[in-house]
Order: structure tokens, then sequence, then C-alpha cells
């Protein structure tokens, strides 16, 4: 189970998603979730620097703690690991598959994940759309000793949410390296574009709280549609 104020980050966030605080744009005092979540002010404190580091909310000081405005917007959240849906959530949203299978791990998935070559997985390859208009083409490799059990139904949905909700896998961290190359001709027709335009490319590696991989992918991203948001907090 993940830490206390882990899981009151993720709460807090939730209801940032879902709009809880839209009239006022500002969250509660360290007092009052600590008594919503019987819980210390040091937990609380930690739970908000989550999502300060996440770009959800930002500190000024005497005043309180404020919703940022961009946190459901144009941009992919590079801070995040909720996935396409929680990136968009006030927007239309739609997952086709492509492909889905188990099978093994080949050399190059093998050195990505950390595993033996011929390692069970499932594949997933999707095509991605917001409000209508193709976004991204996601290749994915799930190592299937940890991700147990997935299928075509789940795979049309959030992926990430069912892995947090359904089977309760404590998801850690990313590495993820962004880089640009030209679309191939396969890629090209799914985002509506042409073979050799240019993509915006992003390759995943997550882990478990554990540090064991579970996750690595590719997303081929159409380069008219896509904004990405990295928060940089500057301390002094």
């Amino acid at each position: 189970m993940a830490p206390k104020y882990k899981q009151v980050a993720e709460q807090i966030e939730t209801d940032i998603v879902n709009h809880v605080y839209q009239h006022t744009n500002k969250l509660l005092t360290e007092d009052e979730y600590a008594t919503k979540y019987d819980i210390s002010r040091n937990t609380v404190r930690k739970a908000i620097e989550i999502l300060v580091n996440k770009g959800y909310v930002y500190q000024v000081q005497g005043s309180g703690v404020f919703v940022r405005d961009h946190y459901n917007s144009d941009y992919v959240n590079l801070e995040k690991l909720q996935g396409l849906t929680s990136d968009f959530s006030g927007r239309k949203v739609e997952t086709r598959p492509l492909a889905f299978e188990q099978t093994t791990a080949n050399e190059e998935v093998a050195e990505r994940m950390k595993c033996p070559v011929g390692t069970p997985v499932y594949y997933v390859k999707r095509l991605r759309l917001v409000d209508d208009h193709p976004f991204s083409v996601e290749d994915s490799y799930f190592r299937k000793s940890l991700v147990v059990y997935l299928d075509e139904n789940i795979i049309r949905k959030s992926i990430y949410n069912y892995l947090r909700n359904d089977q309760k896998l404590a998801i850690g961290f990313a590495d993820r390296v962004i880089y640009a190359d030209f679309l191939k001709a396969e890629d090209a027709v799914l985002l509506e574009l042409k073979e050799n335009d240019p993509a915006l490319l992003v390759d995943n590696t997550v882990y478990l709280t554990n540090g064991q991989i579970f996750d690595v992918s590719r997303a081929t991203h159409h380069f008219k549609h896509v904004k990405m948001l990295k928060v940089s907090n500057i301390k002094s």
C-alpha cells in the first residue's frame, strides 16, 4: 500500500480533475485536510508538495494553495503518469485498438524492460484521438508477470486507471525520452499525415515503486496537435 501522503495526494488530484475546487480555485487549509483525512499537518505538506511538483497547484505564502490554470488544458503533462485520459479529462478522448496479443519480449523490448528475451508480455497498439482528431499512435509492451491480465475491453479505456484501481499496481516513476523523427508510412496513414512528415516521439519506461519495469512504450504524436508541459520549480 502506498504511503498515506501519496494516497492523500492522489485523492486531492482526483478532486482537482473533477472540478471540486472550481468555485474558489483554492485547496483546503492544512488543518482542514488534517481533520478530513485524520493525518498530521506534515503529511498534508508532503501531499501538497507532490501536487506542486506535478504542476497541479502553486503555493502563495500567507494565502494558501491554488489550482493552476493549465491543469486541464491542451498539454500532455510530463510530470504525470495518469495517461492521456487524465491529461485531457475535460475533452473527448477516444481509443481505437489496432493490435492486442500475448507474445514474448524480443531483443529490443527485453533490453528496455531489463528482462530475458522470451519473457511473456502483452503487446498493445492503439490510436488515440482527442476531439475526433488523431493525436498519437501508441505501441506498448506490458510485462505479464506484473500486469497479470489485460483484454480488449480494458485497452479501449484508460489502461493506467485499470492498473491502479483494479490490479492495485503501485506505479512509481517513469523515464521519458523525447525526440523528433520522420513518420513511417503506417503511422502517417493513422495520423492522417504524409509519410516522412515530422513526428514527436516519446519512449516511456515505467517502473513500479519497487523499481521493477512493467511497461515500455513508444508514442508517435501528431506534430500539429501535441504540446507537452514540464513543470520546473525554482527553489532558492
